[in-house]
């Protein structure tokens, strides 16, 4: 896996300046991020291509490279294998599509794997994106990719290259940072049991994220992610008897049976996700402390949501701790006119000062008896700046306050903000906090944390 993710040396066999060739897109995805490993071209013509020399055959290169990129039609592949082989080529990564997933390709898959097998050869794909590692600027996927995404720690298994495209744009928009990236397409060599494996003991990754259609090694699978100890979210598609033949055209995906393959994730430490935005909240969940229980403190400046969150924290477990006498005074000393009676959850319609705010939410993490606090937050402003404070703190951000105390306590504080979305994206600019769109989706996030963090305290 080395030898792919942290190649040093890449050729791309089918590259040309030609407009709307793939391989020229690989290339320039290379140079716009910044790829220092050495880079050459293959194409039977010759002649160059944004400046790199193109060869006319694998043959021809001047050494054996650590990973060839092979963007030819699919008739042409075996042999391309088969040459890379003889010229001491064992890692490739094979974007080209026209196996499986099409009537008629099962020969050309054969063909692929016995010239791979001849040569000690082991390949992502075919049909795929293939892989990026944003640290090092190994960015191979044949459409173009904006080298300002946020480099991170959450690294990406997706069967689809579309969704996985998706998903890191969905990172961006939370401002968090993926690490490495591969798009499996047909999974005929490596699969996700092998990028698992790789992903858990990779130093620059340390929450996996996943986008299956079907899973071969469910045992293998099961057994590998028993034993990271890192967040894995997975994202199962495929698993209604309408999807199961576009699944099939797709990426040759063949579906399995959900029931088993629920009860199976969730005894392995597999986090499996319902709905494929909450991958990227989940991911982000993970940069807070460990919620070690589920002694929590609901706060909100809304009696409503106070309720609504409520009934999702009680769905999820949590329990909200009586508030000592003492407390309830600090707190009632804050308040205005004195109109709200303060218990836990904690209602702070009636603290208008934004300092006030910040100084409660400290005095309630301070506290043994709690594990973290889930905050509910509205934002007033009608552009796009961030208000979270109160009216007497219109304007007032108290978001990087609040971050502090995570940092001050060793525990975690998880956030919804109601606001437009242009107001969320400026407030995920100002702090690195995650920030969730809304009540129950915070508590859910801080479920998922609470779940892995007392999987591994056990």
């Amino acid at each position: 896996m080395e030898r792919i993710f942290e190649a040093r040396s890449v050729v791309i066999v089918g590259v040309s300046e030609r407009p709307g060739n793939l391989g020229g897109y690989i290339l320039q995805n290379l140079i716009a991020w910044e790829y220092q490993g050495r880079i050459y071209g293959v194409n039977p013509k010759g002649g160059e291509a944004f400046g790199y020399r193109l060869y006319p055959s694998v043959s021809d290169l001047p050494e054996p490279v650590d990973l060839g990129v092979i963007i030819v039609p699919a008739p042409a592949v075996p042999d391309i294998v088969d040459e890379c082989g003889r010229k001491g080529i064992t890692r490739l990564a094979i974007p080209a599509g026209g196996f499986e997933e099409f009537a008629g390709g099962g020969e050309l898959r054969d063909a692929l794997v016995a010239a791979a097998r001849r040569h000690g050869i082991r390949f992502v794909g075919p049909n795929c994106l293939t892989v990026i590692n944003a640290h090092t600027g190994l960015c191979l996927p044949f459409v173009p990719i904006p080298p300002e995404l946020p480099r991170g720690c959450v690294s990406i298994v997706a069967q689809s290259g579309g969704i996985g495209l998706d998903f890191l744009a969905r990172l961006k928009d939370e401002n968090t940072g993926f690490a490495k990236f591969v798009s499996i397409g047909n999974k005929t060599d490596l699969d996700e049991v092998d990028y698992l494996e790789y992903l858990g003991r990779d130093p620059a990754t340390e929450v996996i994220c996943m986008y299956l259609e079907d899973v071969e090694r469910g045992r293998a699978l099961l057994e590998t992610a028993r034993s990271i100890k890192k967040p894995i979210l997975l994202y199962k598609a495929n698993v209604e008897p309408l999807t199961r033949e576009s699944a099939q055209s797709h990426t040759a995906a063949l579906a399995n049976d959900d029931a088993v393959l629920d009860g199976a994730l969730r005894q392995a430490g597999i986090k499996r996700v319902g709905r494929l935005a909450e991958l990227a909240g989940y991911a982000k969940v993970f940069s807070l402390p460990p919620l070690r229980g589920n002694r929590v403190a609901l706060v909100s400046p809304t009696g409503g949501i106070l309720v609504l969150a409520s009934d999702q924290c009680a769905r999820r477990g949590f329990v909200f701790p009586p508030l000592p006498a003492a407390l309830v005074e600090d707190i009632r000393s804050h308040l205005r006119a004195g109109v709200v009676n303060i218990t836990n959850p904690v209602d702070l319609g009636d603290v208008h000062d934004a300092e006030a705010r910040v100084y409660i939410v400290d005095r309630l993490m301070e506290q043994d008896f709690i594990d973290g606090v889930i905050m509910l937050l509205i934002s007033r402003m009608a552009s796009g700046e961030v208000s979270t404070g109160g009216i007497h703190g219109l304007r007032k951000n108290i978001l990087p306050d609040l971050e502090a105390l995570v940092d001050k306590h060793g525990k975690p504080l998880v956030f919804s903000l109601l606001a437009t979305a242009e107001v969320r994206n400026n407030a995920r600019r100002v702090v690195s906090l995650p920030i969730f769109d809304d009540a129950e989706e915070a508590v859910d996030a801080a479920a998922v944390l609470r779940d892995f963090s007392l999987r591994w305290a056990r």
